[in-house]
């Protein structure tokens, strides 16, 4: 979850706490508190009220579940910061999925490969999602592991990053709706 995602949310969930307050102070006399927030009041019905109560509680419910969902949530990233006493170094996620697709399609001899990296920065986990096609007619299962046993030693030797999920979706070639996509190689 982004910092601006983060911040959404966190600014809502106050609002919905301020809101929450309120319409205690208007069901539940509280000293100091009912005296602000009858002045608002507008009517004396009693189910109005008992109705304000339960929102105030479901509104507060969820306001304070979005605040440690924020808390909680991993940070993820476009780019993975390598630090050291030599200097700085970033890589963005576009050229790890660049690099990624470019070792799928030599190794595994597969085309049409799209690759998806979700970056978490604090413990340098990655999940990687592969989608490829297969125009040889190779036993798919295999065909996956072998391009999961790449993607792991790859995401090892570039970045130092422990691959926590990698899913492979490799689609034989008959099945493809865009075979002209699918039988012309990348060119990068």
């Amino acid at each position: 979850m982004n910092r601006l995602t983060k911040l959404l949310i966190l600014v809502v969930s106050m609002i919905g706490i301020v809101q929450s307050v309120w319409f205690i102070g208007l069901v539940i006399p509280i000293d100091y508190l009912s005296k602000m927030v009858l002045q608002t009041v507008q009517t004396n019905v009693d189910w109005i009220m008992i109705l304000a109560l339960v929102g105030s509680v479901i509104v507060g419910f969820v306001a304070i579940m979005a605040i440690i969902t924020i808390l909680v949530a991993p940070r993820k990233a476009d780019k993975i910061v390598f630090r050291s006493a030599n200097g700085r170094l970033s890589i963005s996620k576009k050229a790890v999925e660049k690099s990624l697709e470019e070792a799928i399609m030599q190794q595994a001899a597969v085309s049409d490969v799209q690759t998806t990296v979700k970056l978490h920065t604090k413990n340098r986990i990655a999940k990687v999602r592969i989608t490829a096609v297969d125009k040889q007619g190779r036993d798919l299962v295999e065909l996956g592991e072998k391009i999961q046993t790449i993607v792991a030693a790859k995401m090892t030797d570039l970045m130092n990053v422990k691959v926590k999920k990698v899913r492979v979706k490799v689609n034989p070639f008959d099945t493809v709706q865009n075979k002209k996509r699918a039988n012309h190689p990348r060119v990068v």
